[in-house]
């Protein structure tokens, strides 16, 4: 089960996490989950992916043992930096790949992105403008 990010957590983090001046276009919520987990989801993490005006905000969750959810990391990635997004799949369930150098390092994510009822609203539709957005960033002259 993955966790729900409601519209108030994610303002919250939001609100944390920003600059002066900087505002939220697109959010995501994702999982991802290593090869090597052979689908335990203690080893999944769950992602919450902000697009703004200036960058993405990769903000990792996961579930512990005894600890309960958490957020675990934030990487933030300057749009120039982002390499490639892309969303593809069928109906409500896609996959969005991410690849960029964050502050943290080099990111290379593969994120199931759902829609539906616990999902945050327009979610899958978020993921497409996000690839949208970086596939017009790309386009534009440096």
């Amino acid at each position: 089960m993955a966790l729900f990010f409601s519209d108030l957590y994610v303002n919250t983090v939001a609100k944390g996490l920003l600059q002066p001046g900087e505002q939220v276009l697109h959010r995501v919520s994702g999982s991802h989950a290593p090869w090597w987990s052979m689908g335990i989801p203690l080893f999944a993490s769950q992602y919450l992916v902000l697009a703004t005006n200036q960058r993405l905000v990769l903000v990792q969750h996961k579930k512990g043992f005894f600890t309960g959810d958490r957020m675990e990391s934030v990487d933030t990635v300057p749009w120039n930096q982002v390499s490639e997004v892309k969303m593809s799949g069928f109906f409500a369930k896609k996959k969005m790949r991410l690849k960029a150098q964050g502050s943290t390092g080099p990111v290379d994510l593969s994120l199931g992105v759902m829609g539906g009822m616990f999902e945050i609203p327009k979610n899958v539709d978020d993921g497409k403008a996000i690839a949208q957005r970086f596939g017009q960033m790309k386009a534009l002259p440096s």
